[in-house]
Formats: C-alpha cells, sequence, structure tokens
C-alpha cells in the first residue's frame, strides 16, 4: 500500500479467522511524499520464485538474481522471503548502496555471521562496493526446523524524518500541515467516526 497524500486504512482477519501480519513502513523521499495512493495485492502464489538446493526466495520487490518482484515502489526497494533448510547456505546479493535487514519469520539464521532465531533481527549497513552488489551471507544451522528469513533492503534516503500521529514527513511544518488537511476534508471523503 502507499499511502502518499492520505489513505485510511485498517488491518482485519476475514471474518474471525486469525492472521499473522507484518506491518513494513518505507519512508518516502520529500518529492514523492504526496503522490497517489495505492494498494497491491501481491499474494505468494503469484510471485517469482528462485530455488536452487536447500533455499527458495520468494521475491516480492526489486531485483534478485535474476528475478524482479512485482511490487511497484516509488523509492529503490528490495524484499524477498527466503527459505533455507536445515544445513543449507546462500550467498543473497543486496545492491551495494542498501542498507538491509533479516527478520526471522521461523527457525534459526546466521545472517551475515550473526546468529538470529524467530522473532529477532539482523541489519547491515551500506557496503560501497566498486562495481558490485554486496553479499549477504545466510544460513540454517543443522537443525529439525526450516528456517524462512523476510529480507528488505533500500538505498539510505538521507533526509530528516518527522513523525506525527499516523503521519510521516520531513519537519513539523509538514506534520502541521497535514493534520490541517485532514481536518478540512481535503483527504477526500472520511467517515466523521474517522476524523482525529
Amino acid at each position: 500500500m502507499t499511502a502518499g497524500r492520505g489513505i485510511i486504512h485498517r488491518e482485519l482477519a476475514y471474518r474471525n479467522e486469525h492472521a499473522h501480519t507484518l506491518q513494513l513502513w518505507v519512508n518516502l523521499p520529500a518529492a514523492a511524499k504526496l503522490v497517489g495512493t495505492r494498494y497491491q495485492d501481491i499474494r505468494a502464489a503469484g510471485r517469482p520464485a528462485a530455488v536452487a538446493a536447500g533455499t527458495r526466495i520468494d521475491v516480492i520487490s526489486g531485483p534478485a538474481g535474476e528475478l524482479t518482484g512485482p511490487a511497484l515502489n516509488h523509492w529503490p526497494i528490495s524484499g524477498a522471503i527466503v527459505t533455507v533448510e536445515p544445513g543449507a547456505a546462500l550467498d543473497y546479493d543486496i545492491p551495494a548502496r542498501h542498507r538491509a535487514f533479516g527478520y526471522v519469520l521461523s527457525g534459526r539464521a546466521v545472517i551475515a555471521g550473526r546468529p538470529v532465531r524467530a522473532g529477532q533481527v539482523a541489519w547491515s549497513d551500506p557496503v560501497d562496493v566498486a562495481g558490485g552488489d554486496s553479499v549477504l551471507q545466510l544460513s540454517a544451522p543443522g537443525q529439525d526446523e526450516v528456517t524462512r528469513i523476510m529480507l528488505y533492503s533500500g538505498q539510505p534516503i538521507g533526509e530528516p524524518v518527522v513523525l506525527g500521529g499516523p503521519f510521516v514527513m520531513n519537519s513539523e511544518a509538514e506534520i502541521e500541515a497535514a493534520f490541517a488537511d485532514f481536518r478540512r476534508g481535503r483527504f477526500g471523503d472520511v467517515p466523521t467516526a474517522m476524523r482525529l
């Protein structure tokens, strides 16, 4: 989902079903903050996947080897769900200027030499590699459980970030203007119960 100029949303499981939801907010550069809103439904069955010995990479966004994920973004972002069988390992290419993180969904992993387990995050700072990508080494120690890692990377924007309520802007003045625009109805037709 691209919030852009503003969108009202809430996450609900269908009927009385339970859902495991991970919400990742991606900042946009100042020039793209107020782009049009958009929602993309990217189902697992429609994502390209690379399968190798003991590993699977389900590509969500950006490039992963020969594949490109279907997500449309306003800033270079790569994202994938990486599955690693017990005892397997892989080298995952990260664009050289990107900062990356891996969130372990299940199992245990070693990410760039750091041991992590389900519910933990490993970070990687940008690595300057002349003329190419950096390599993030991933492995799953010998165990009984398959490891699944949500792996994302993006180029740092290098702009100030200011949060205020549901708004993310570049200055306090922009946050105040966003609240004023919302109250004046400039975000479109907003149900009365949703007004701040």
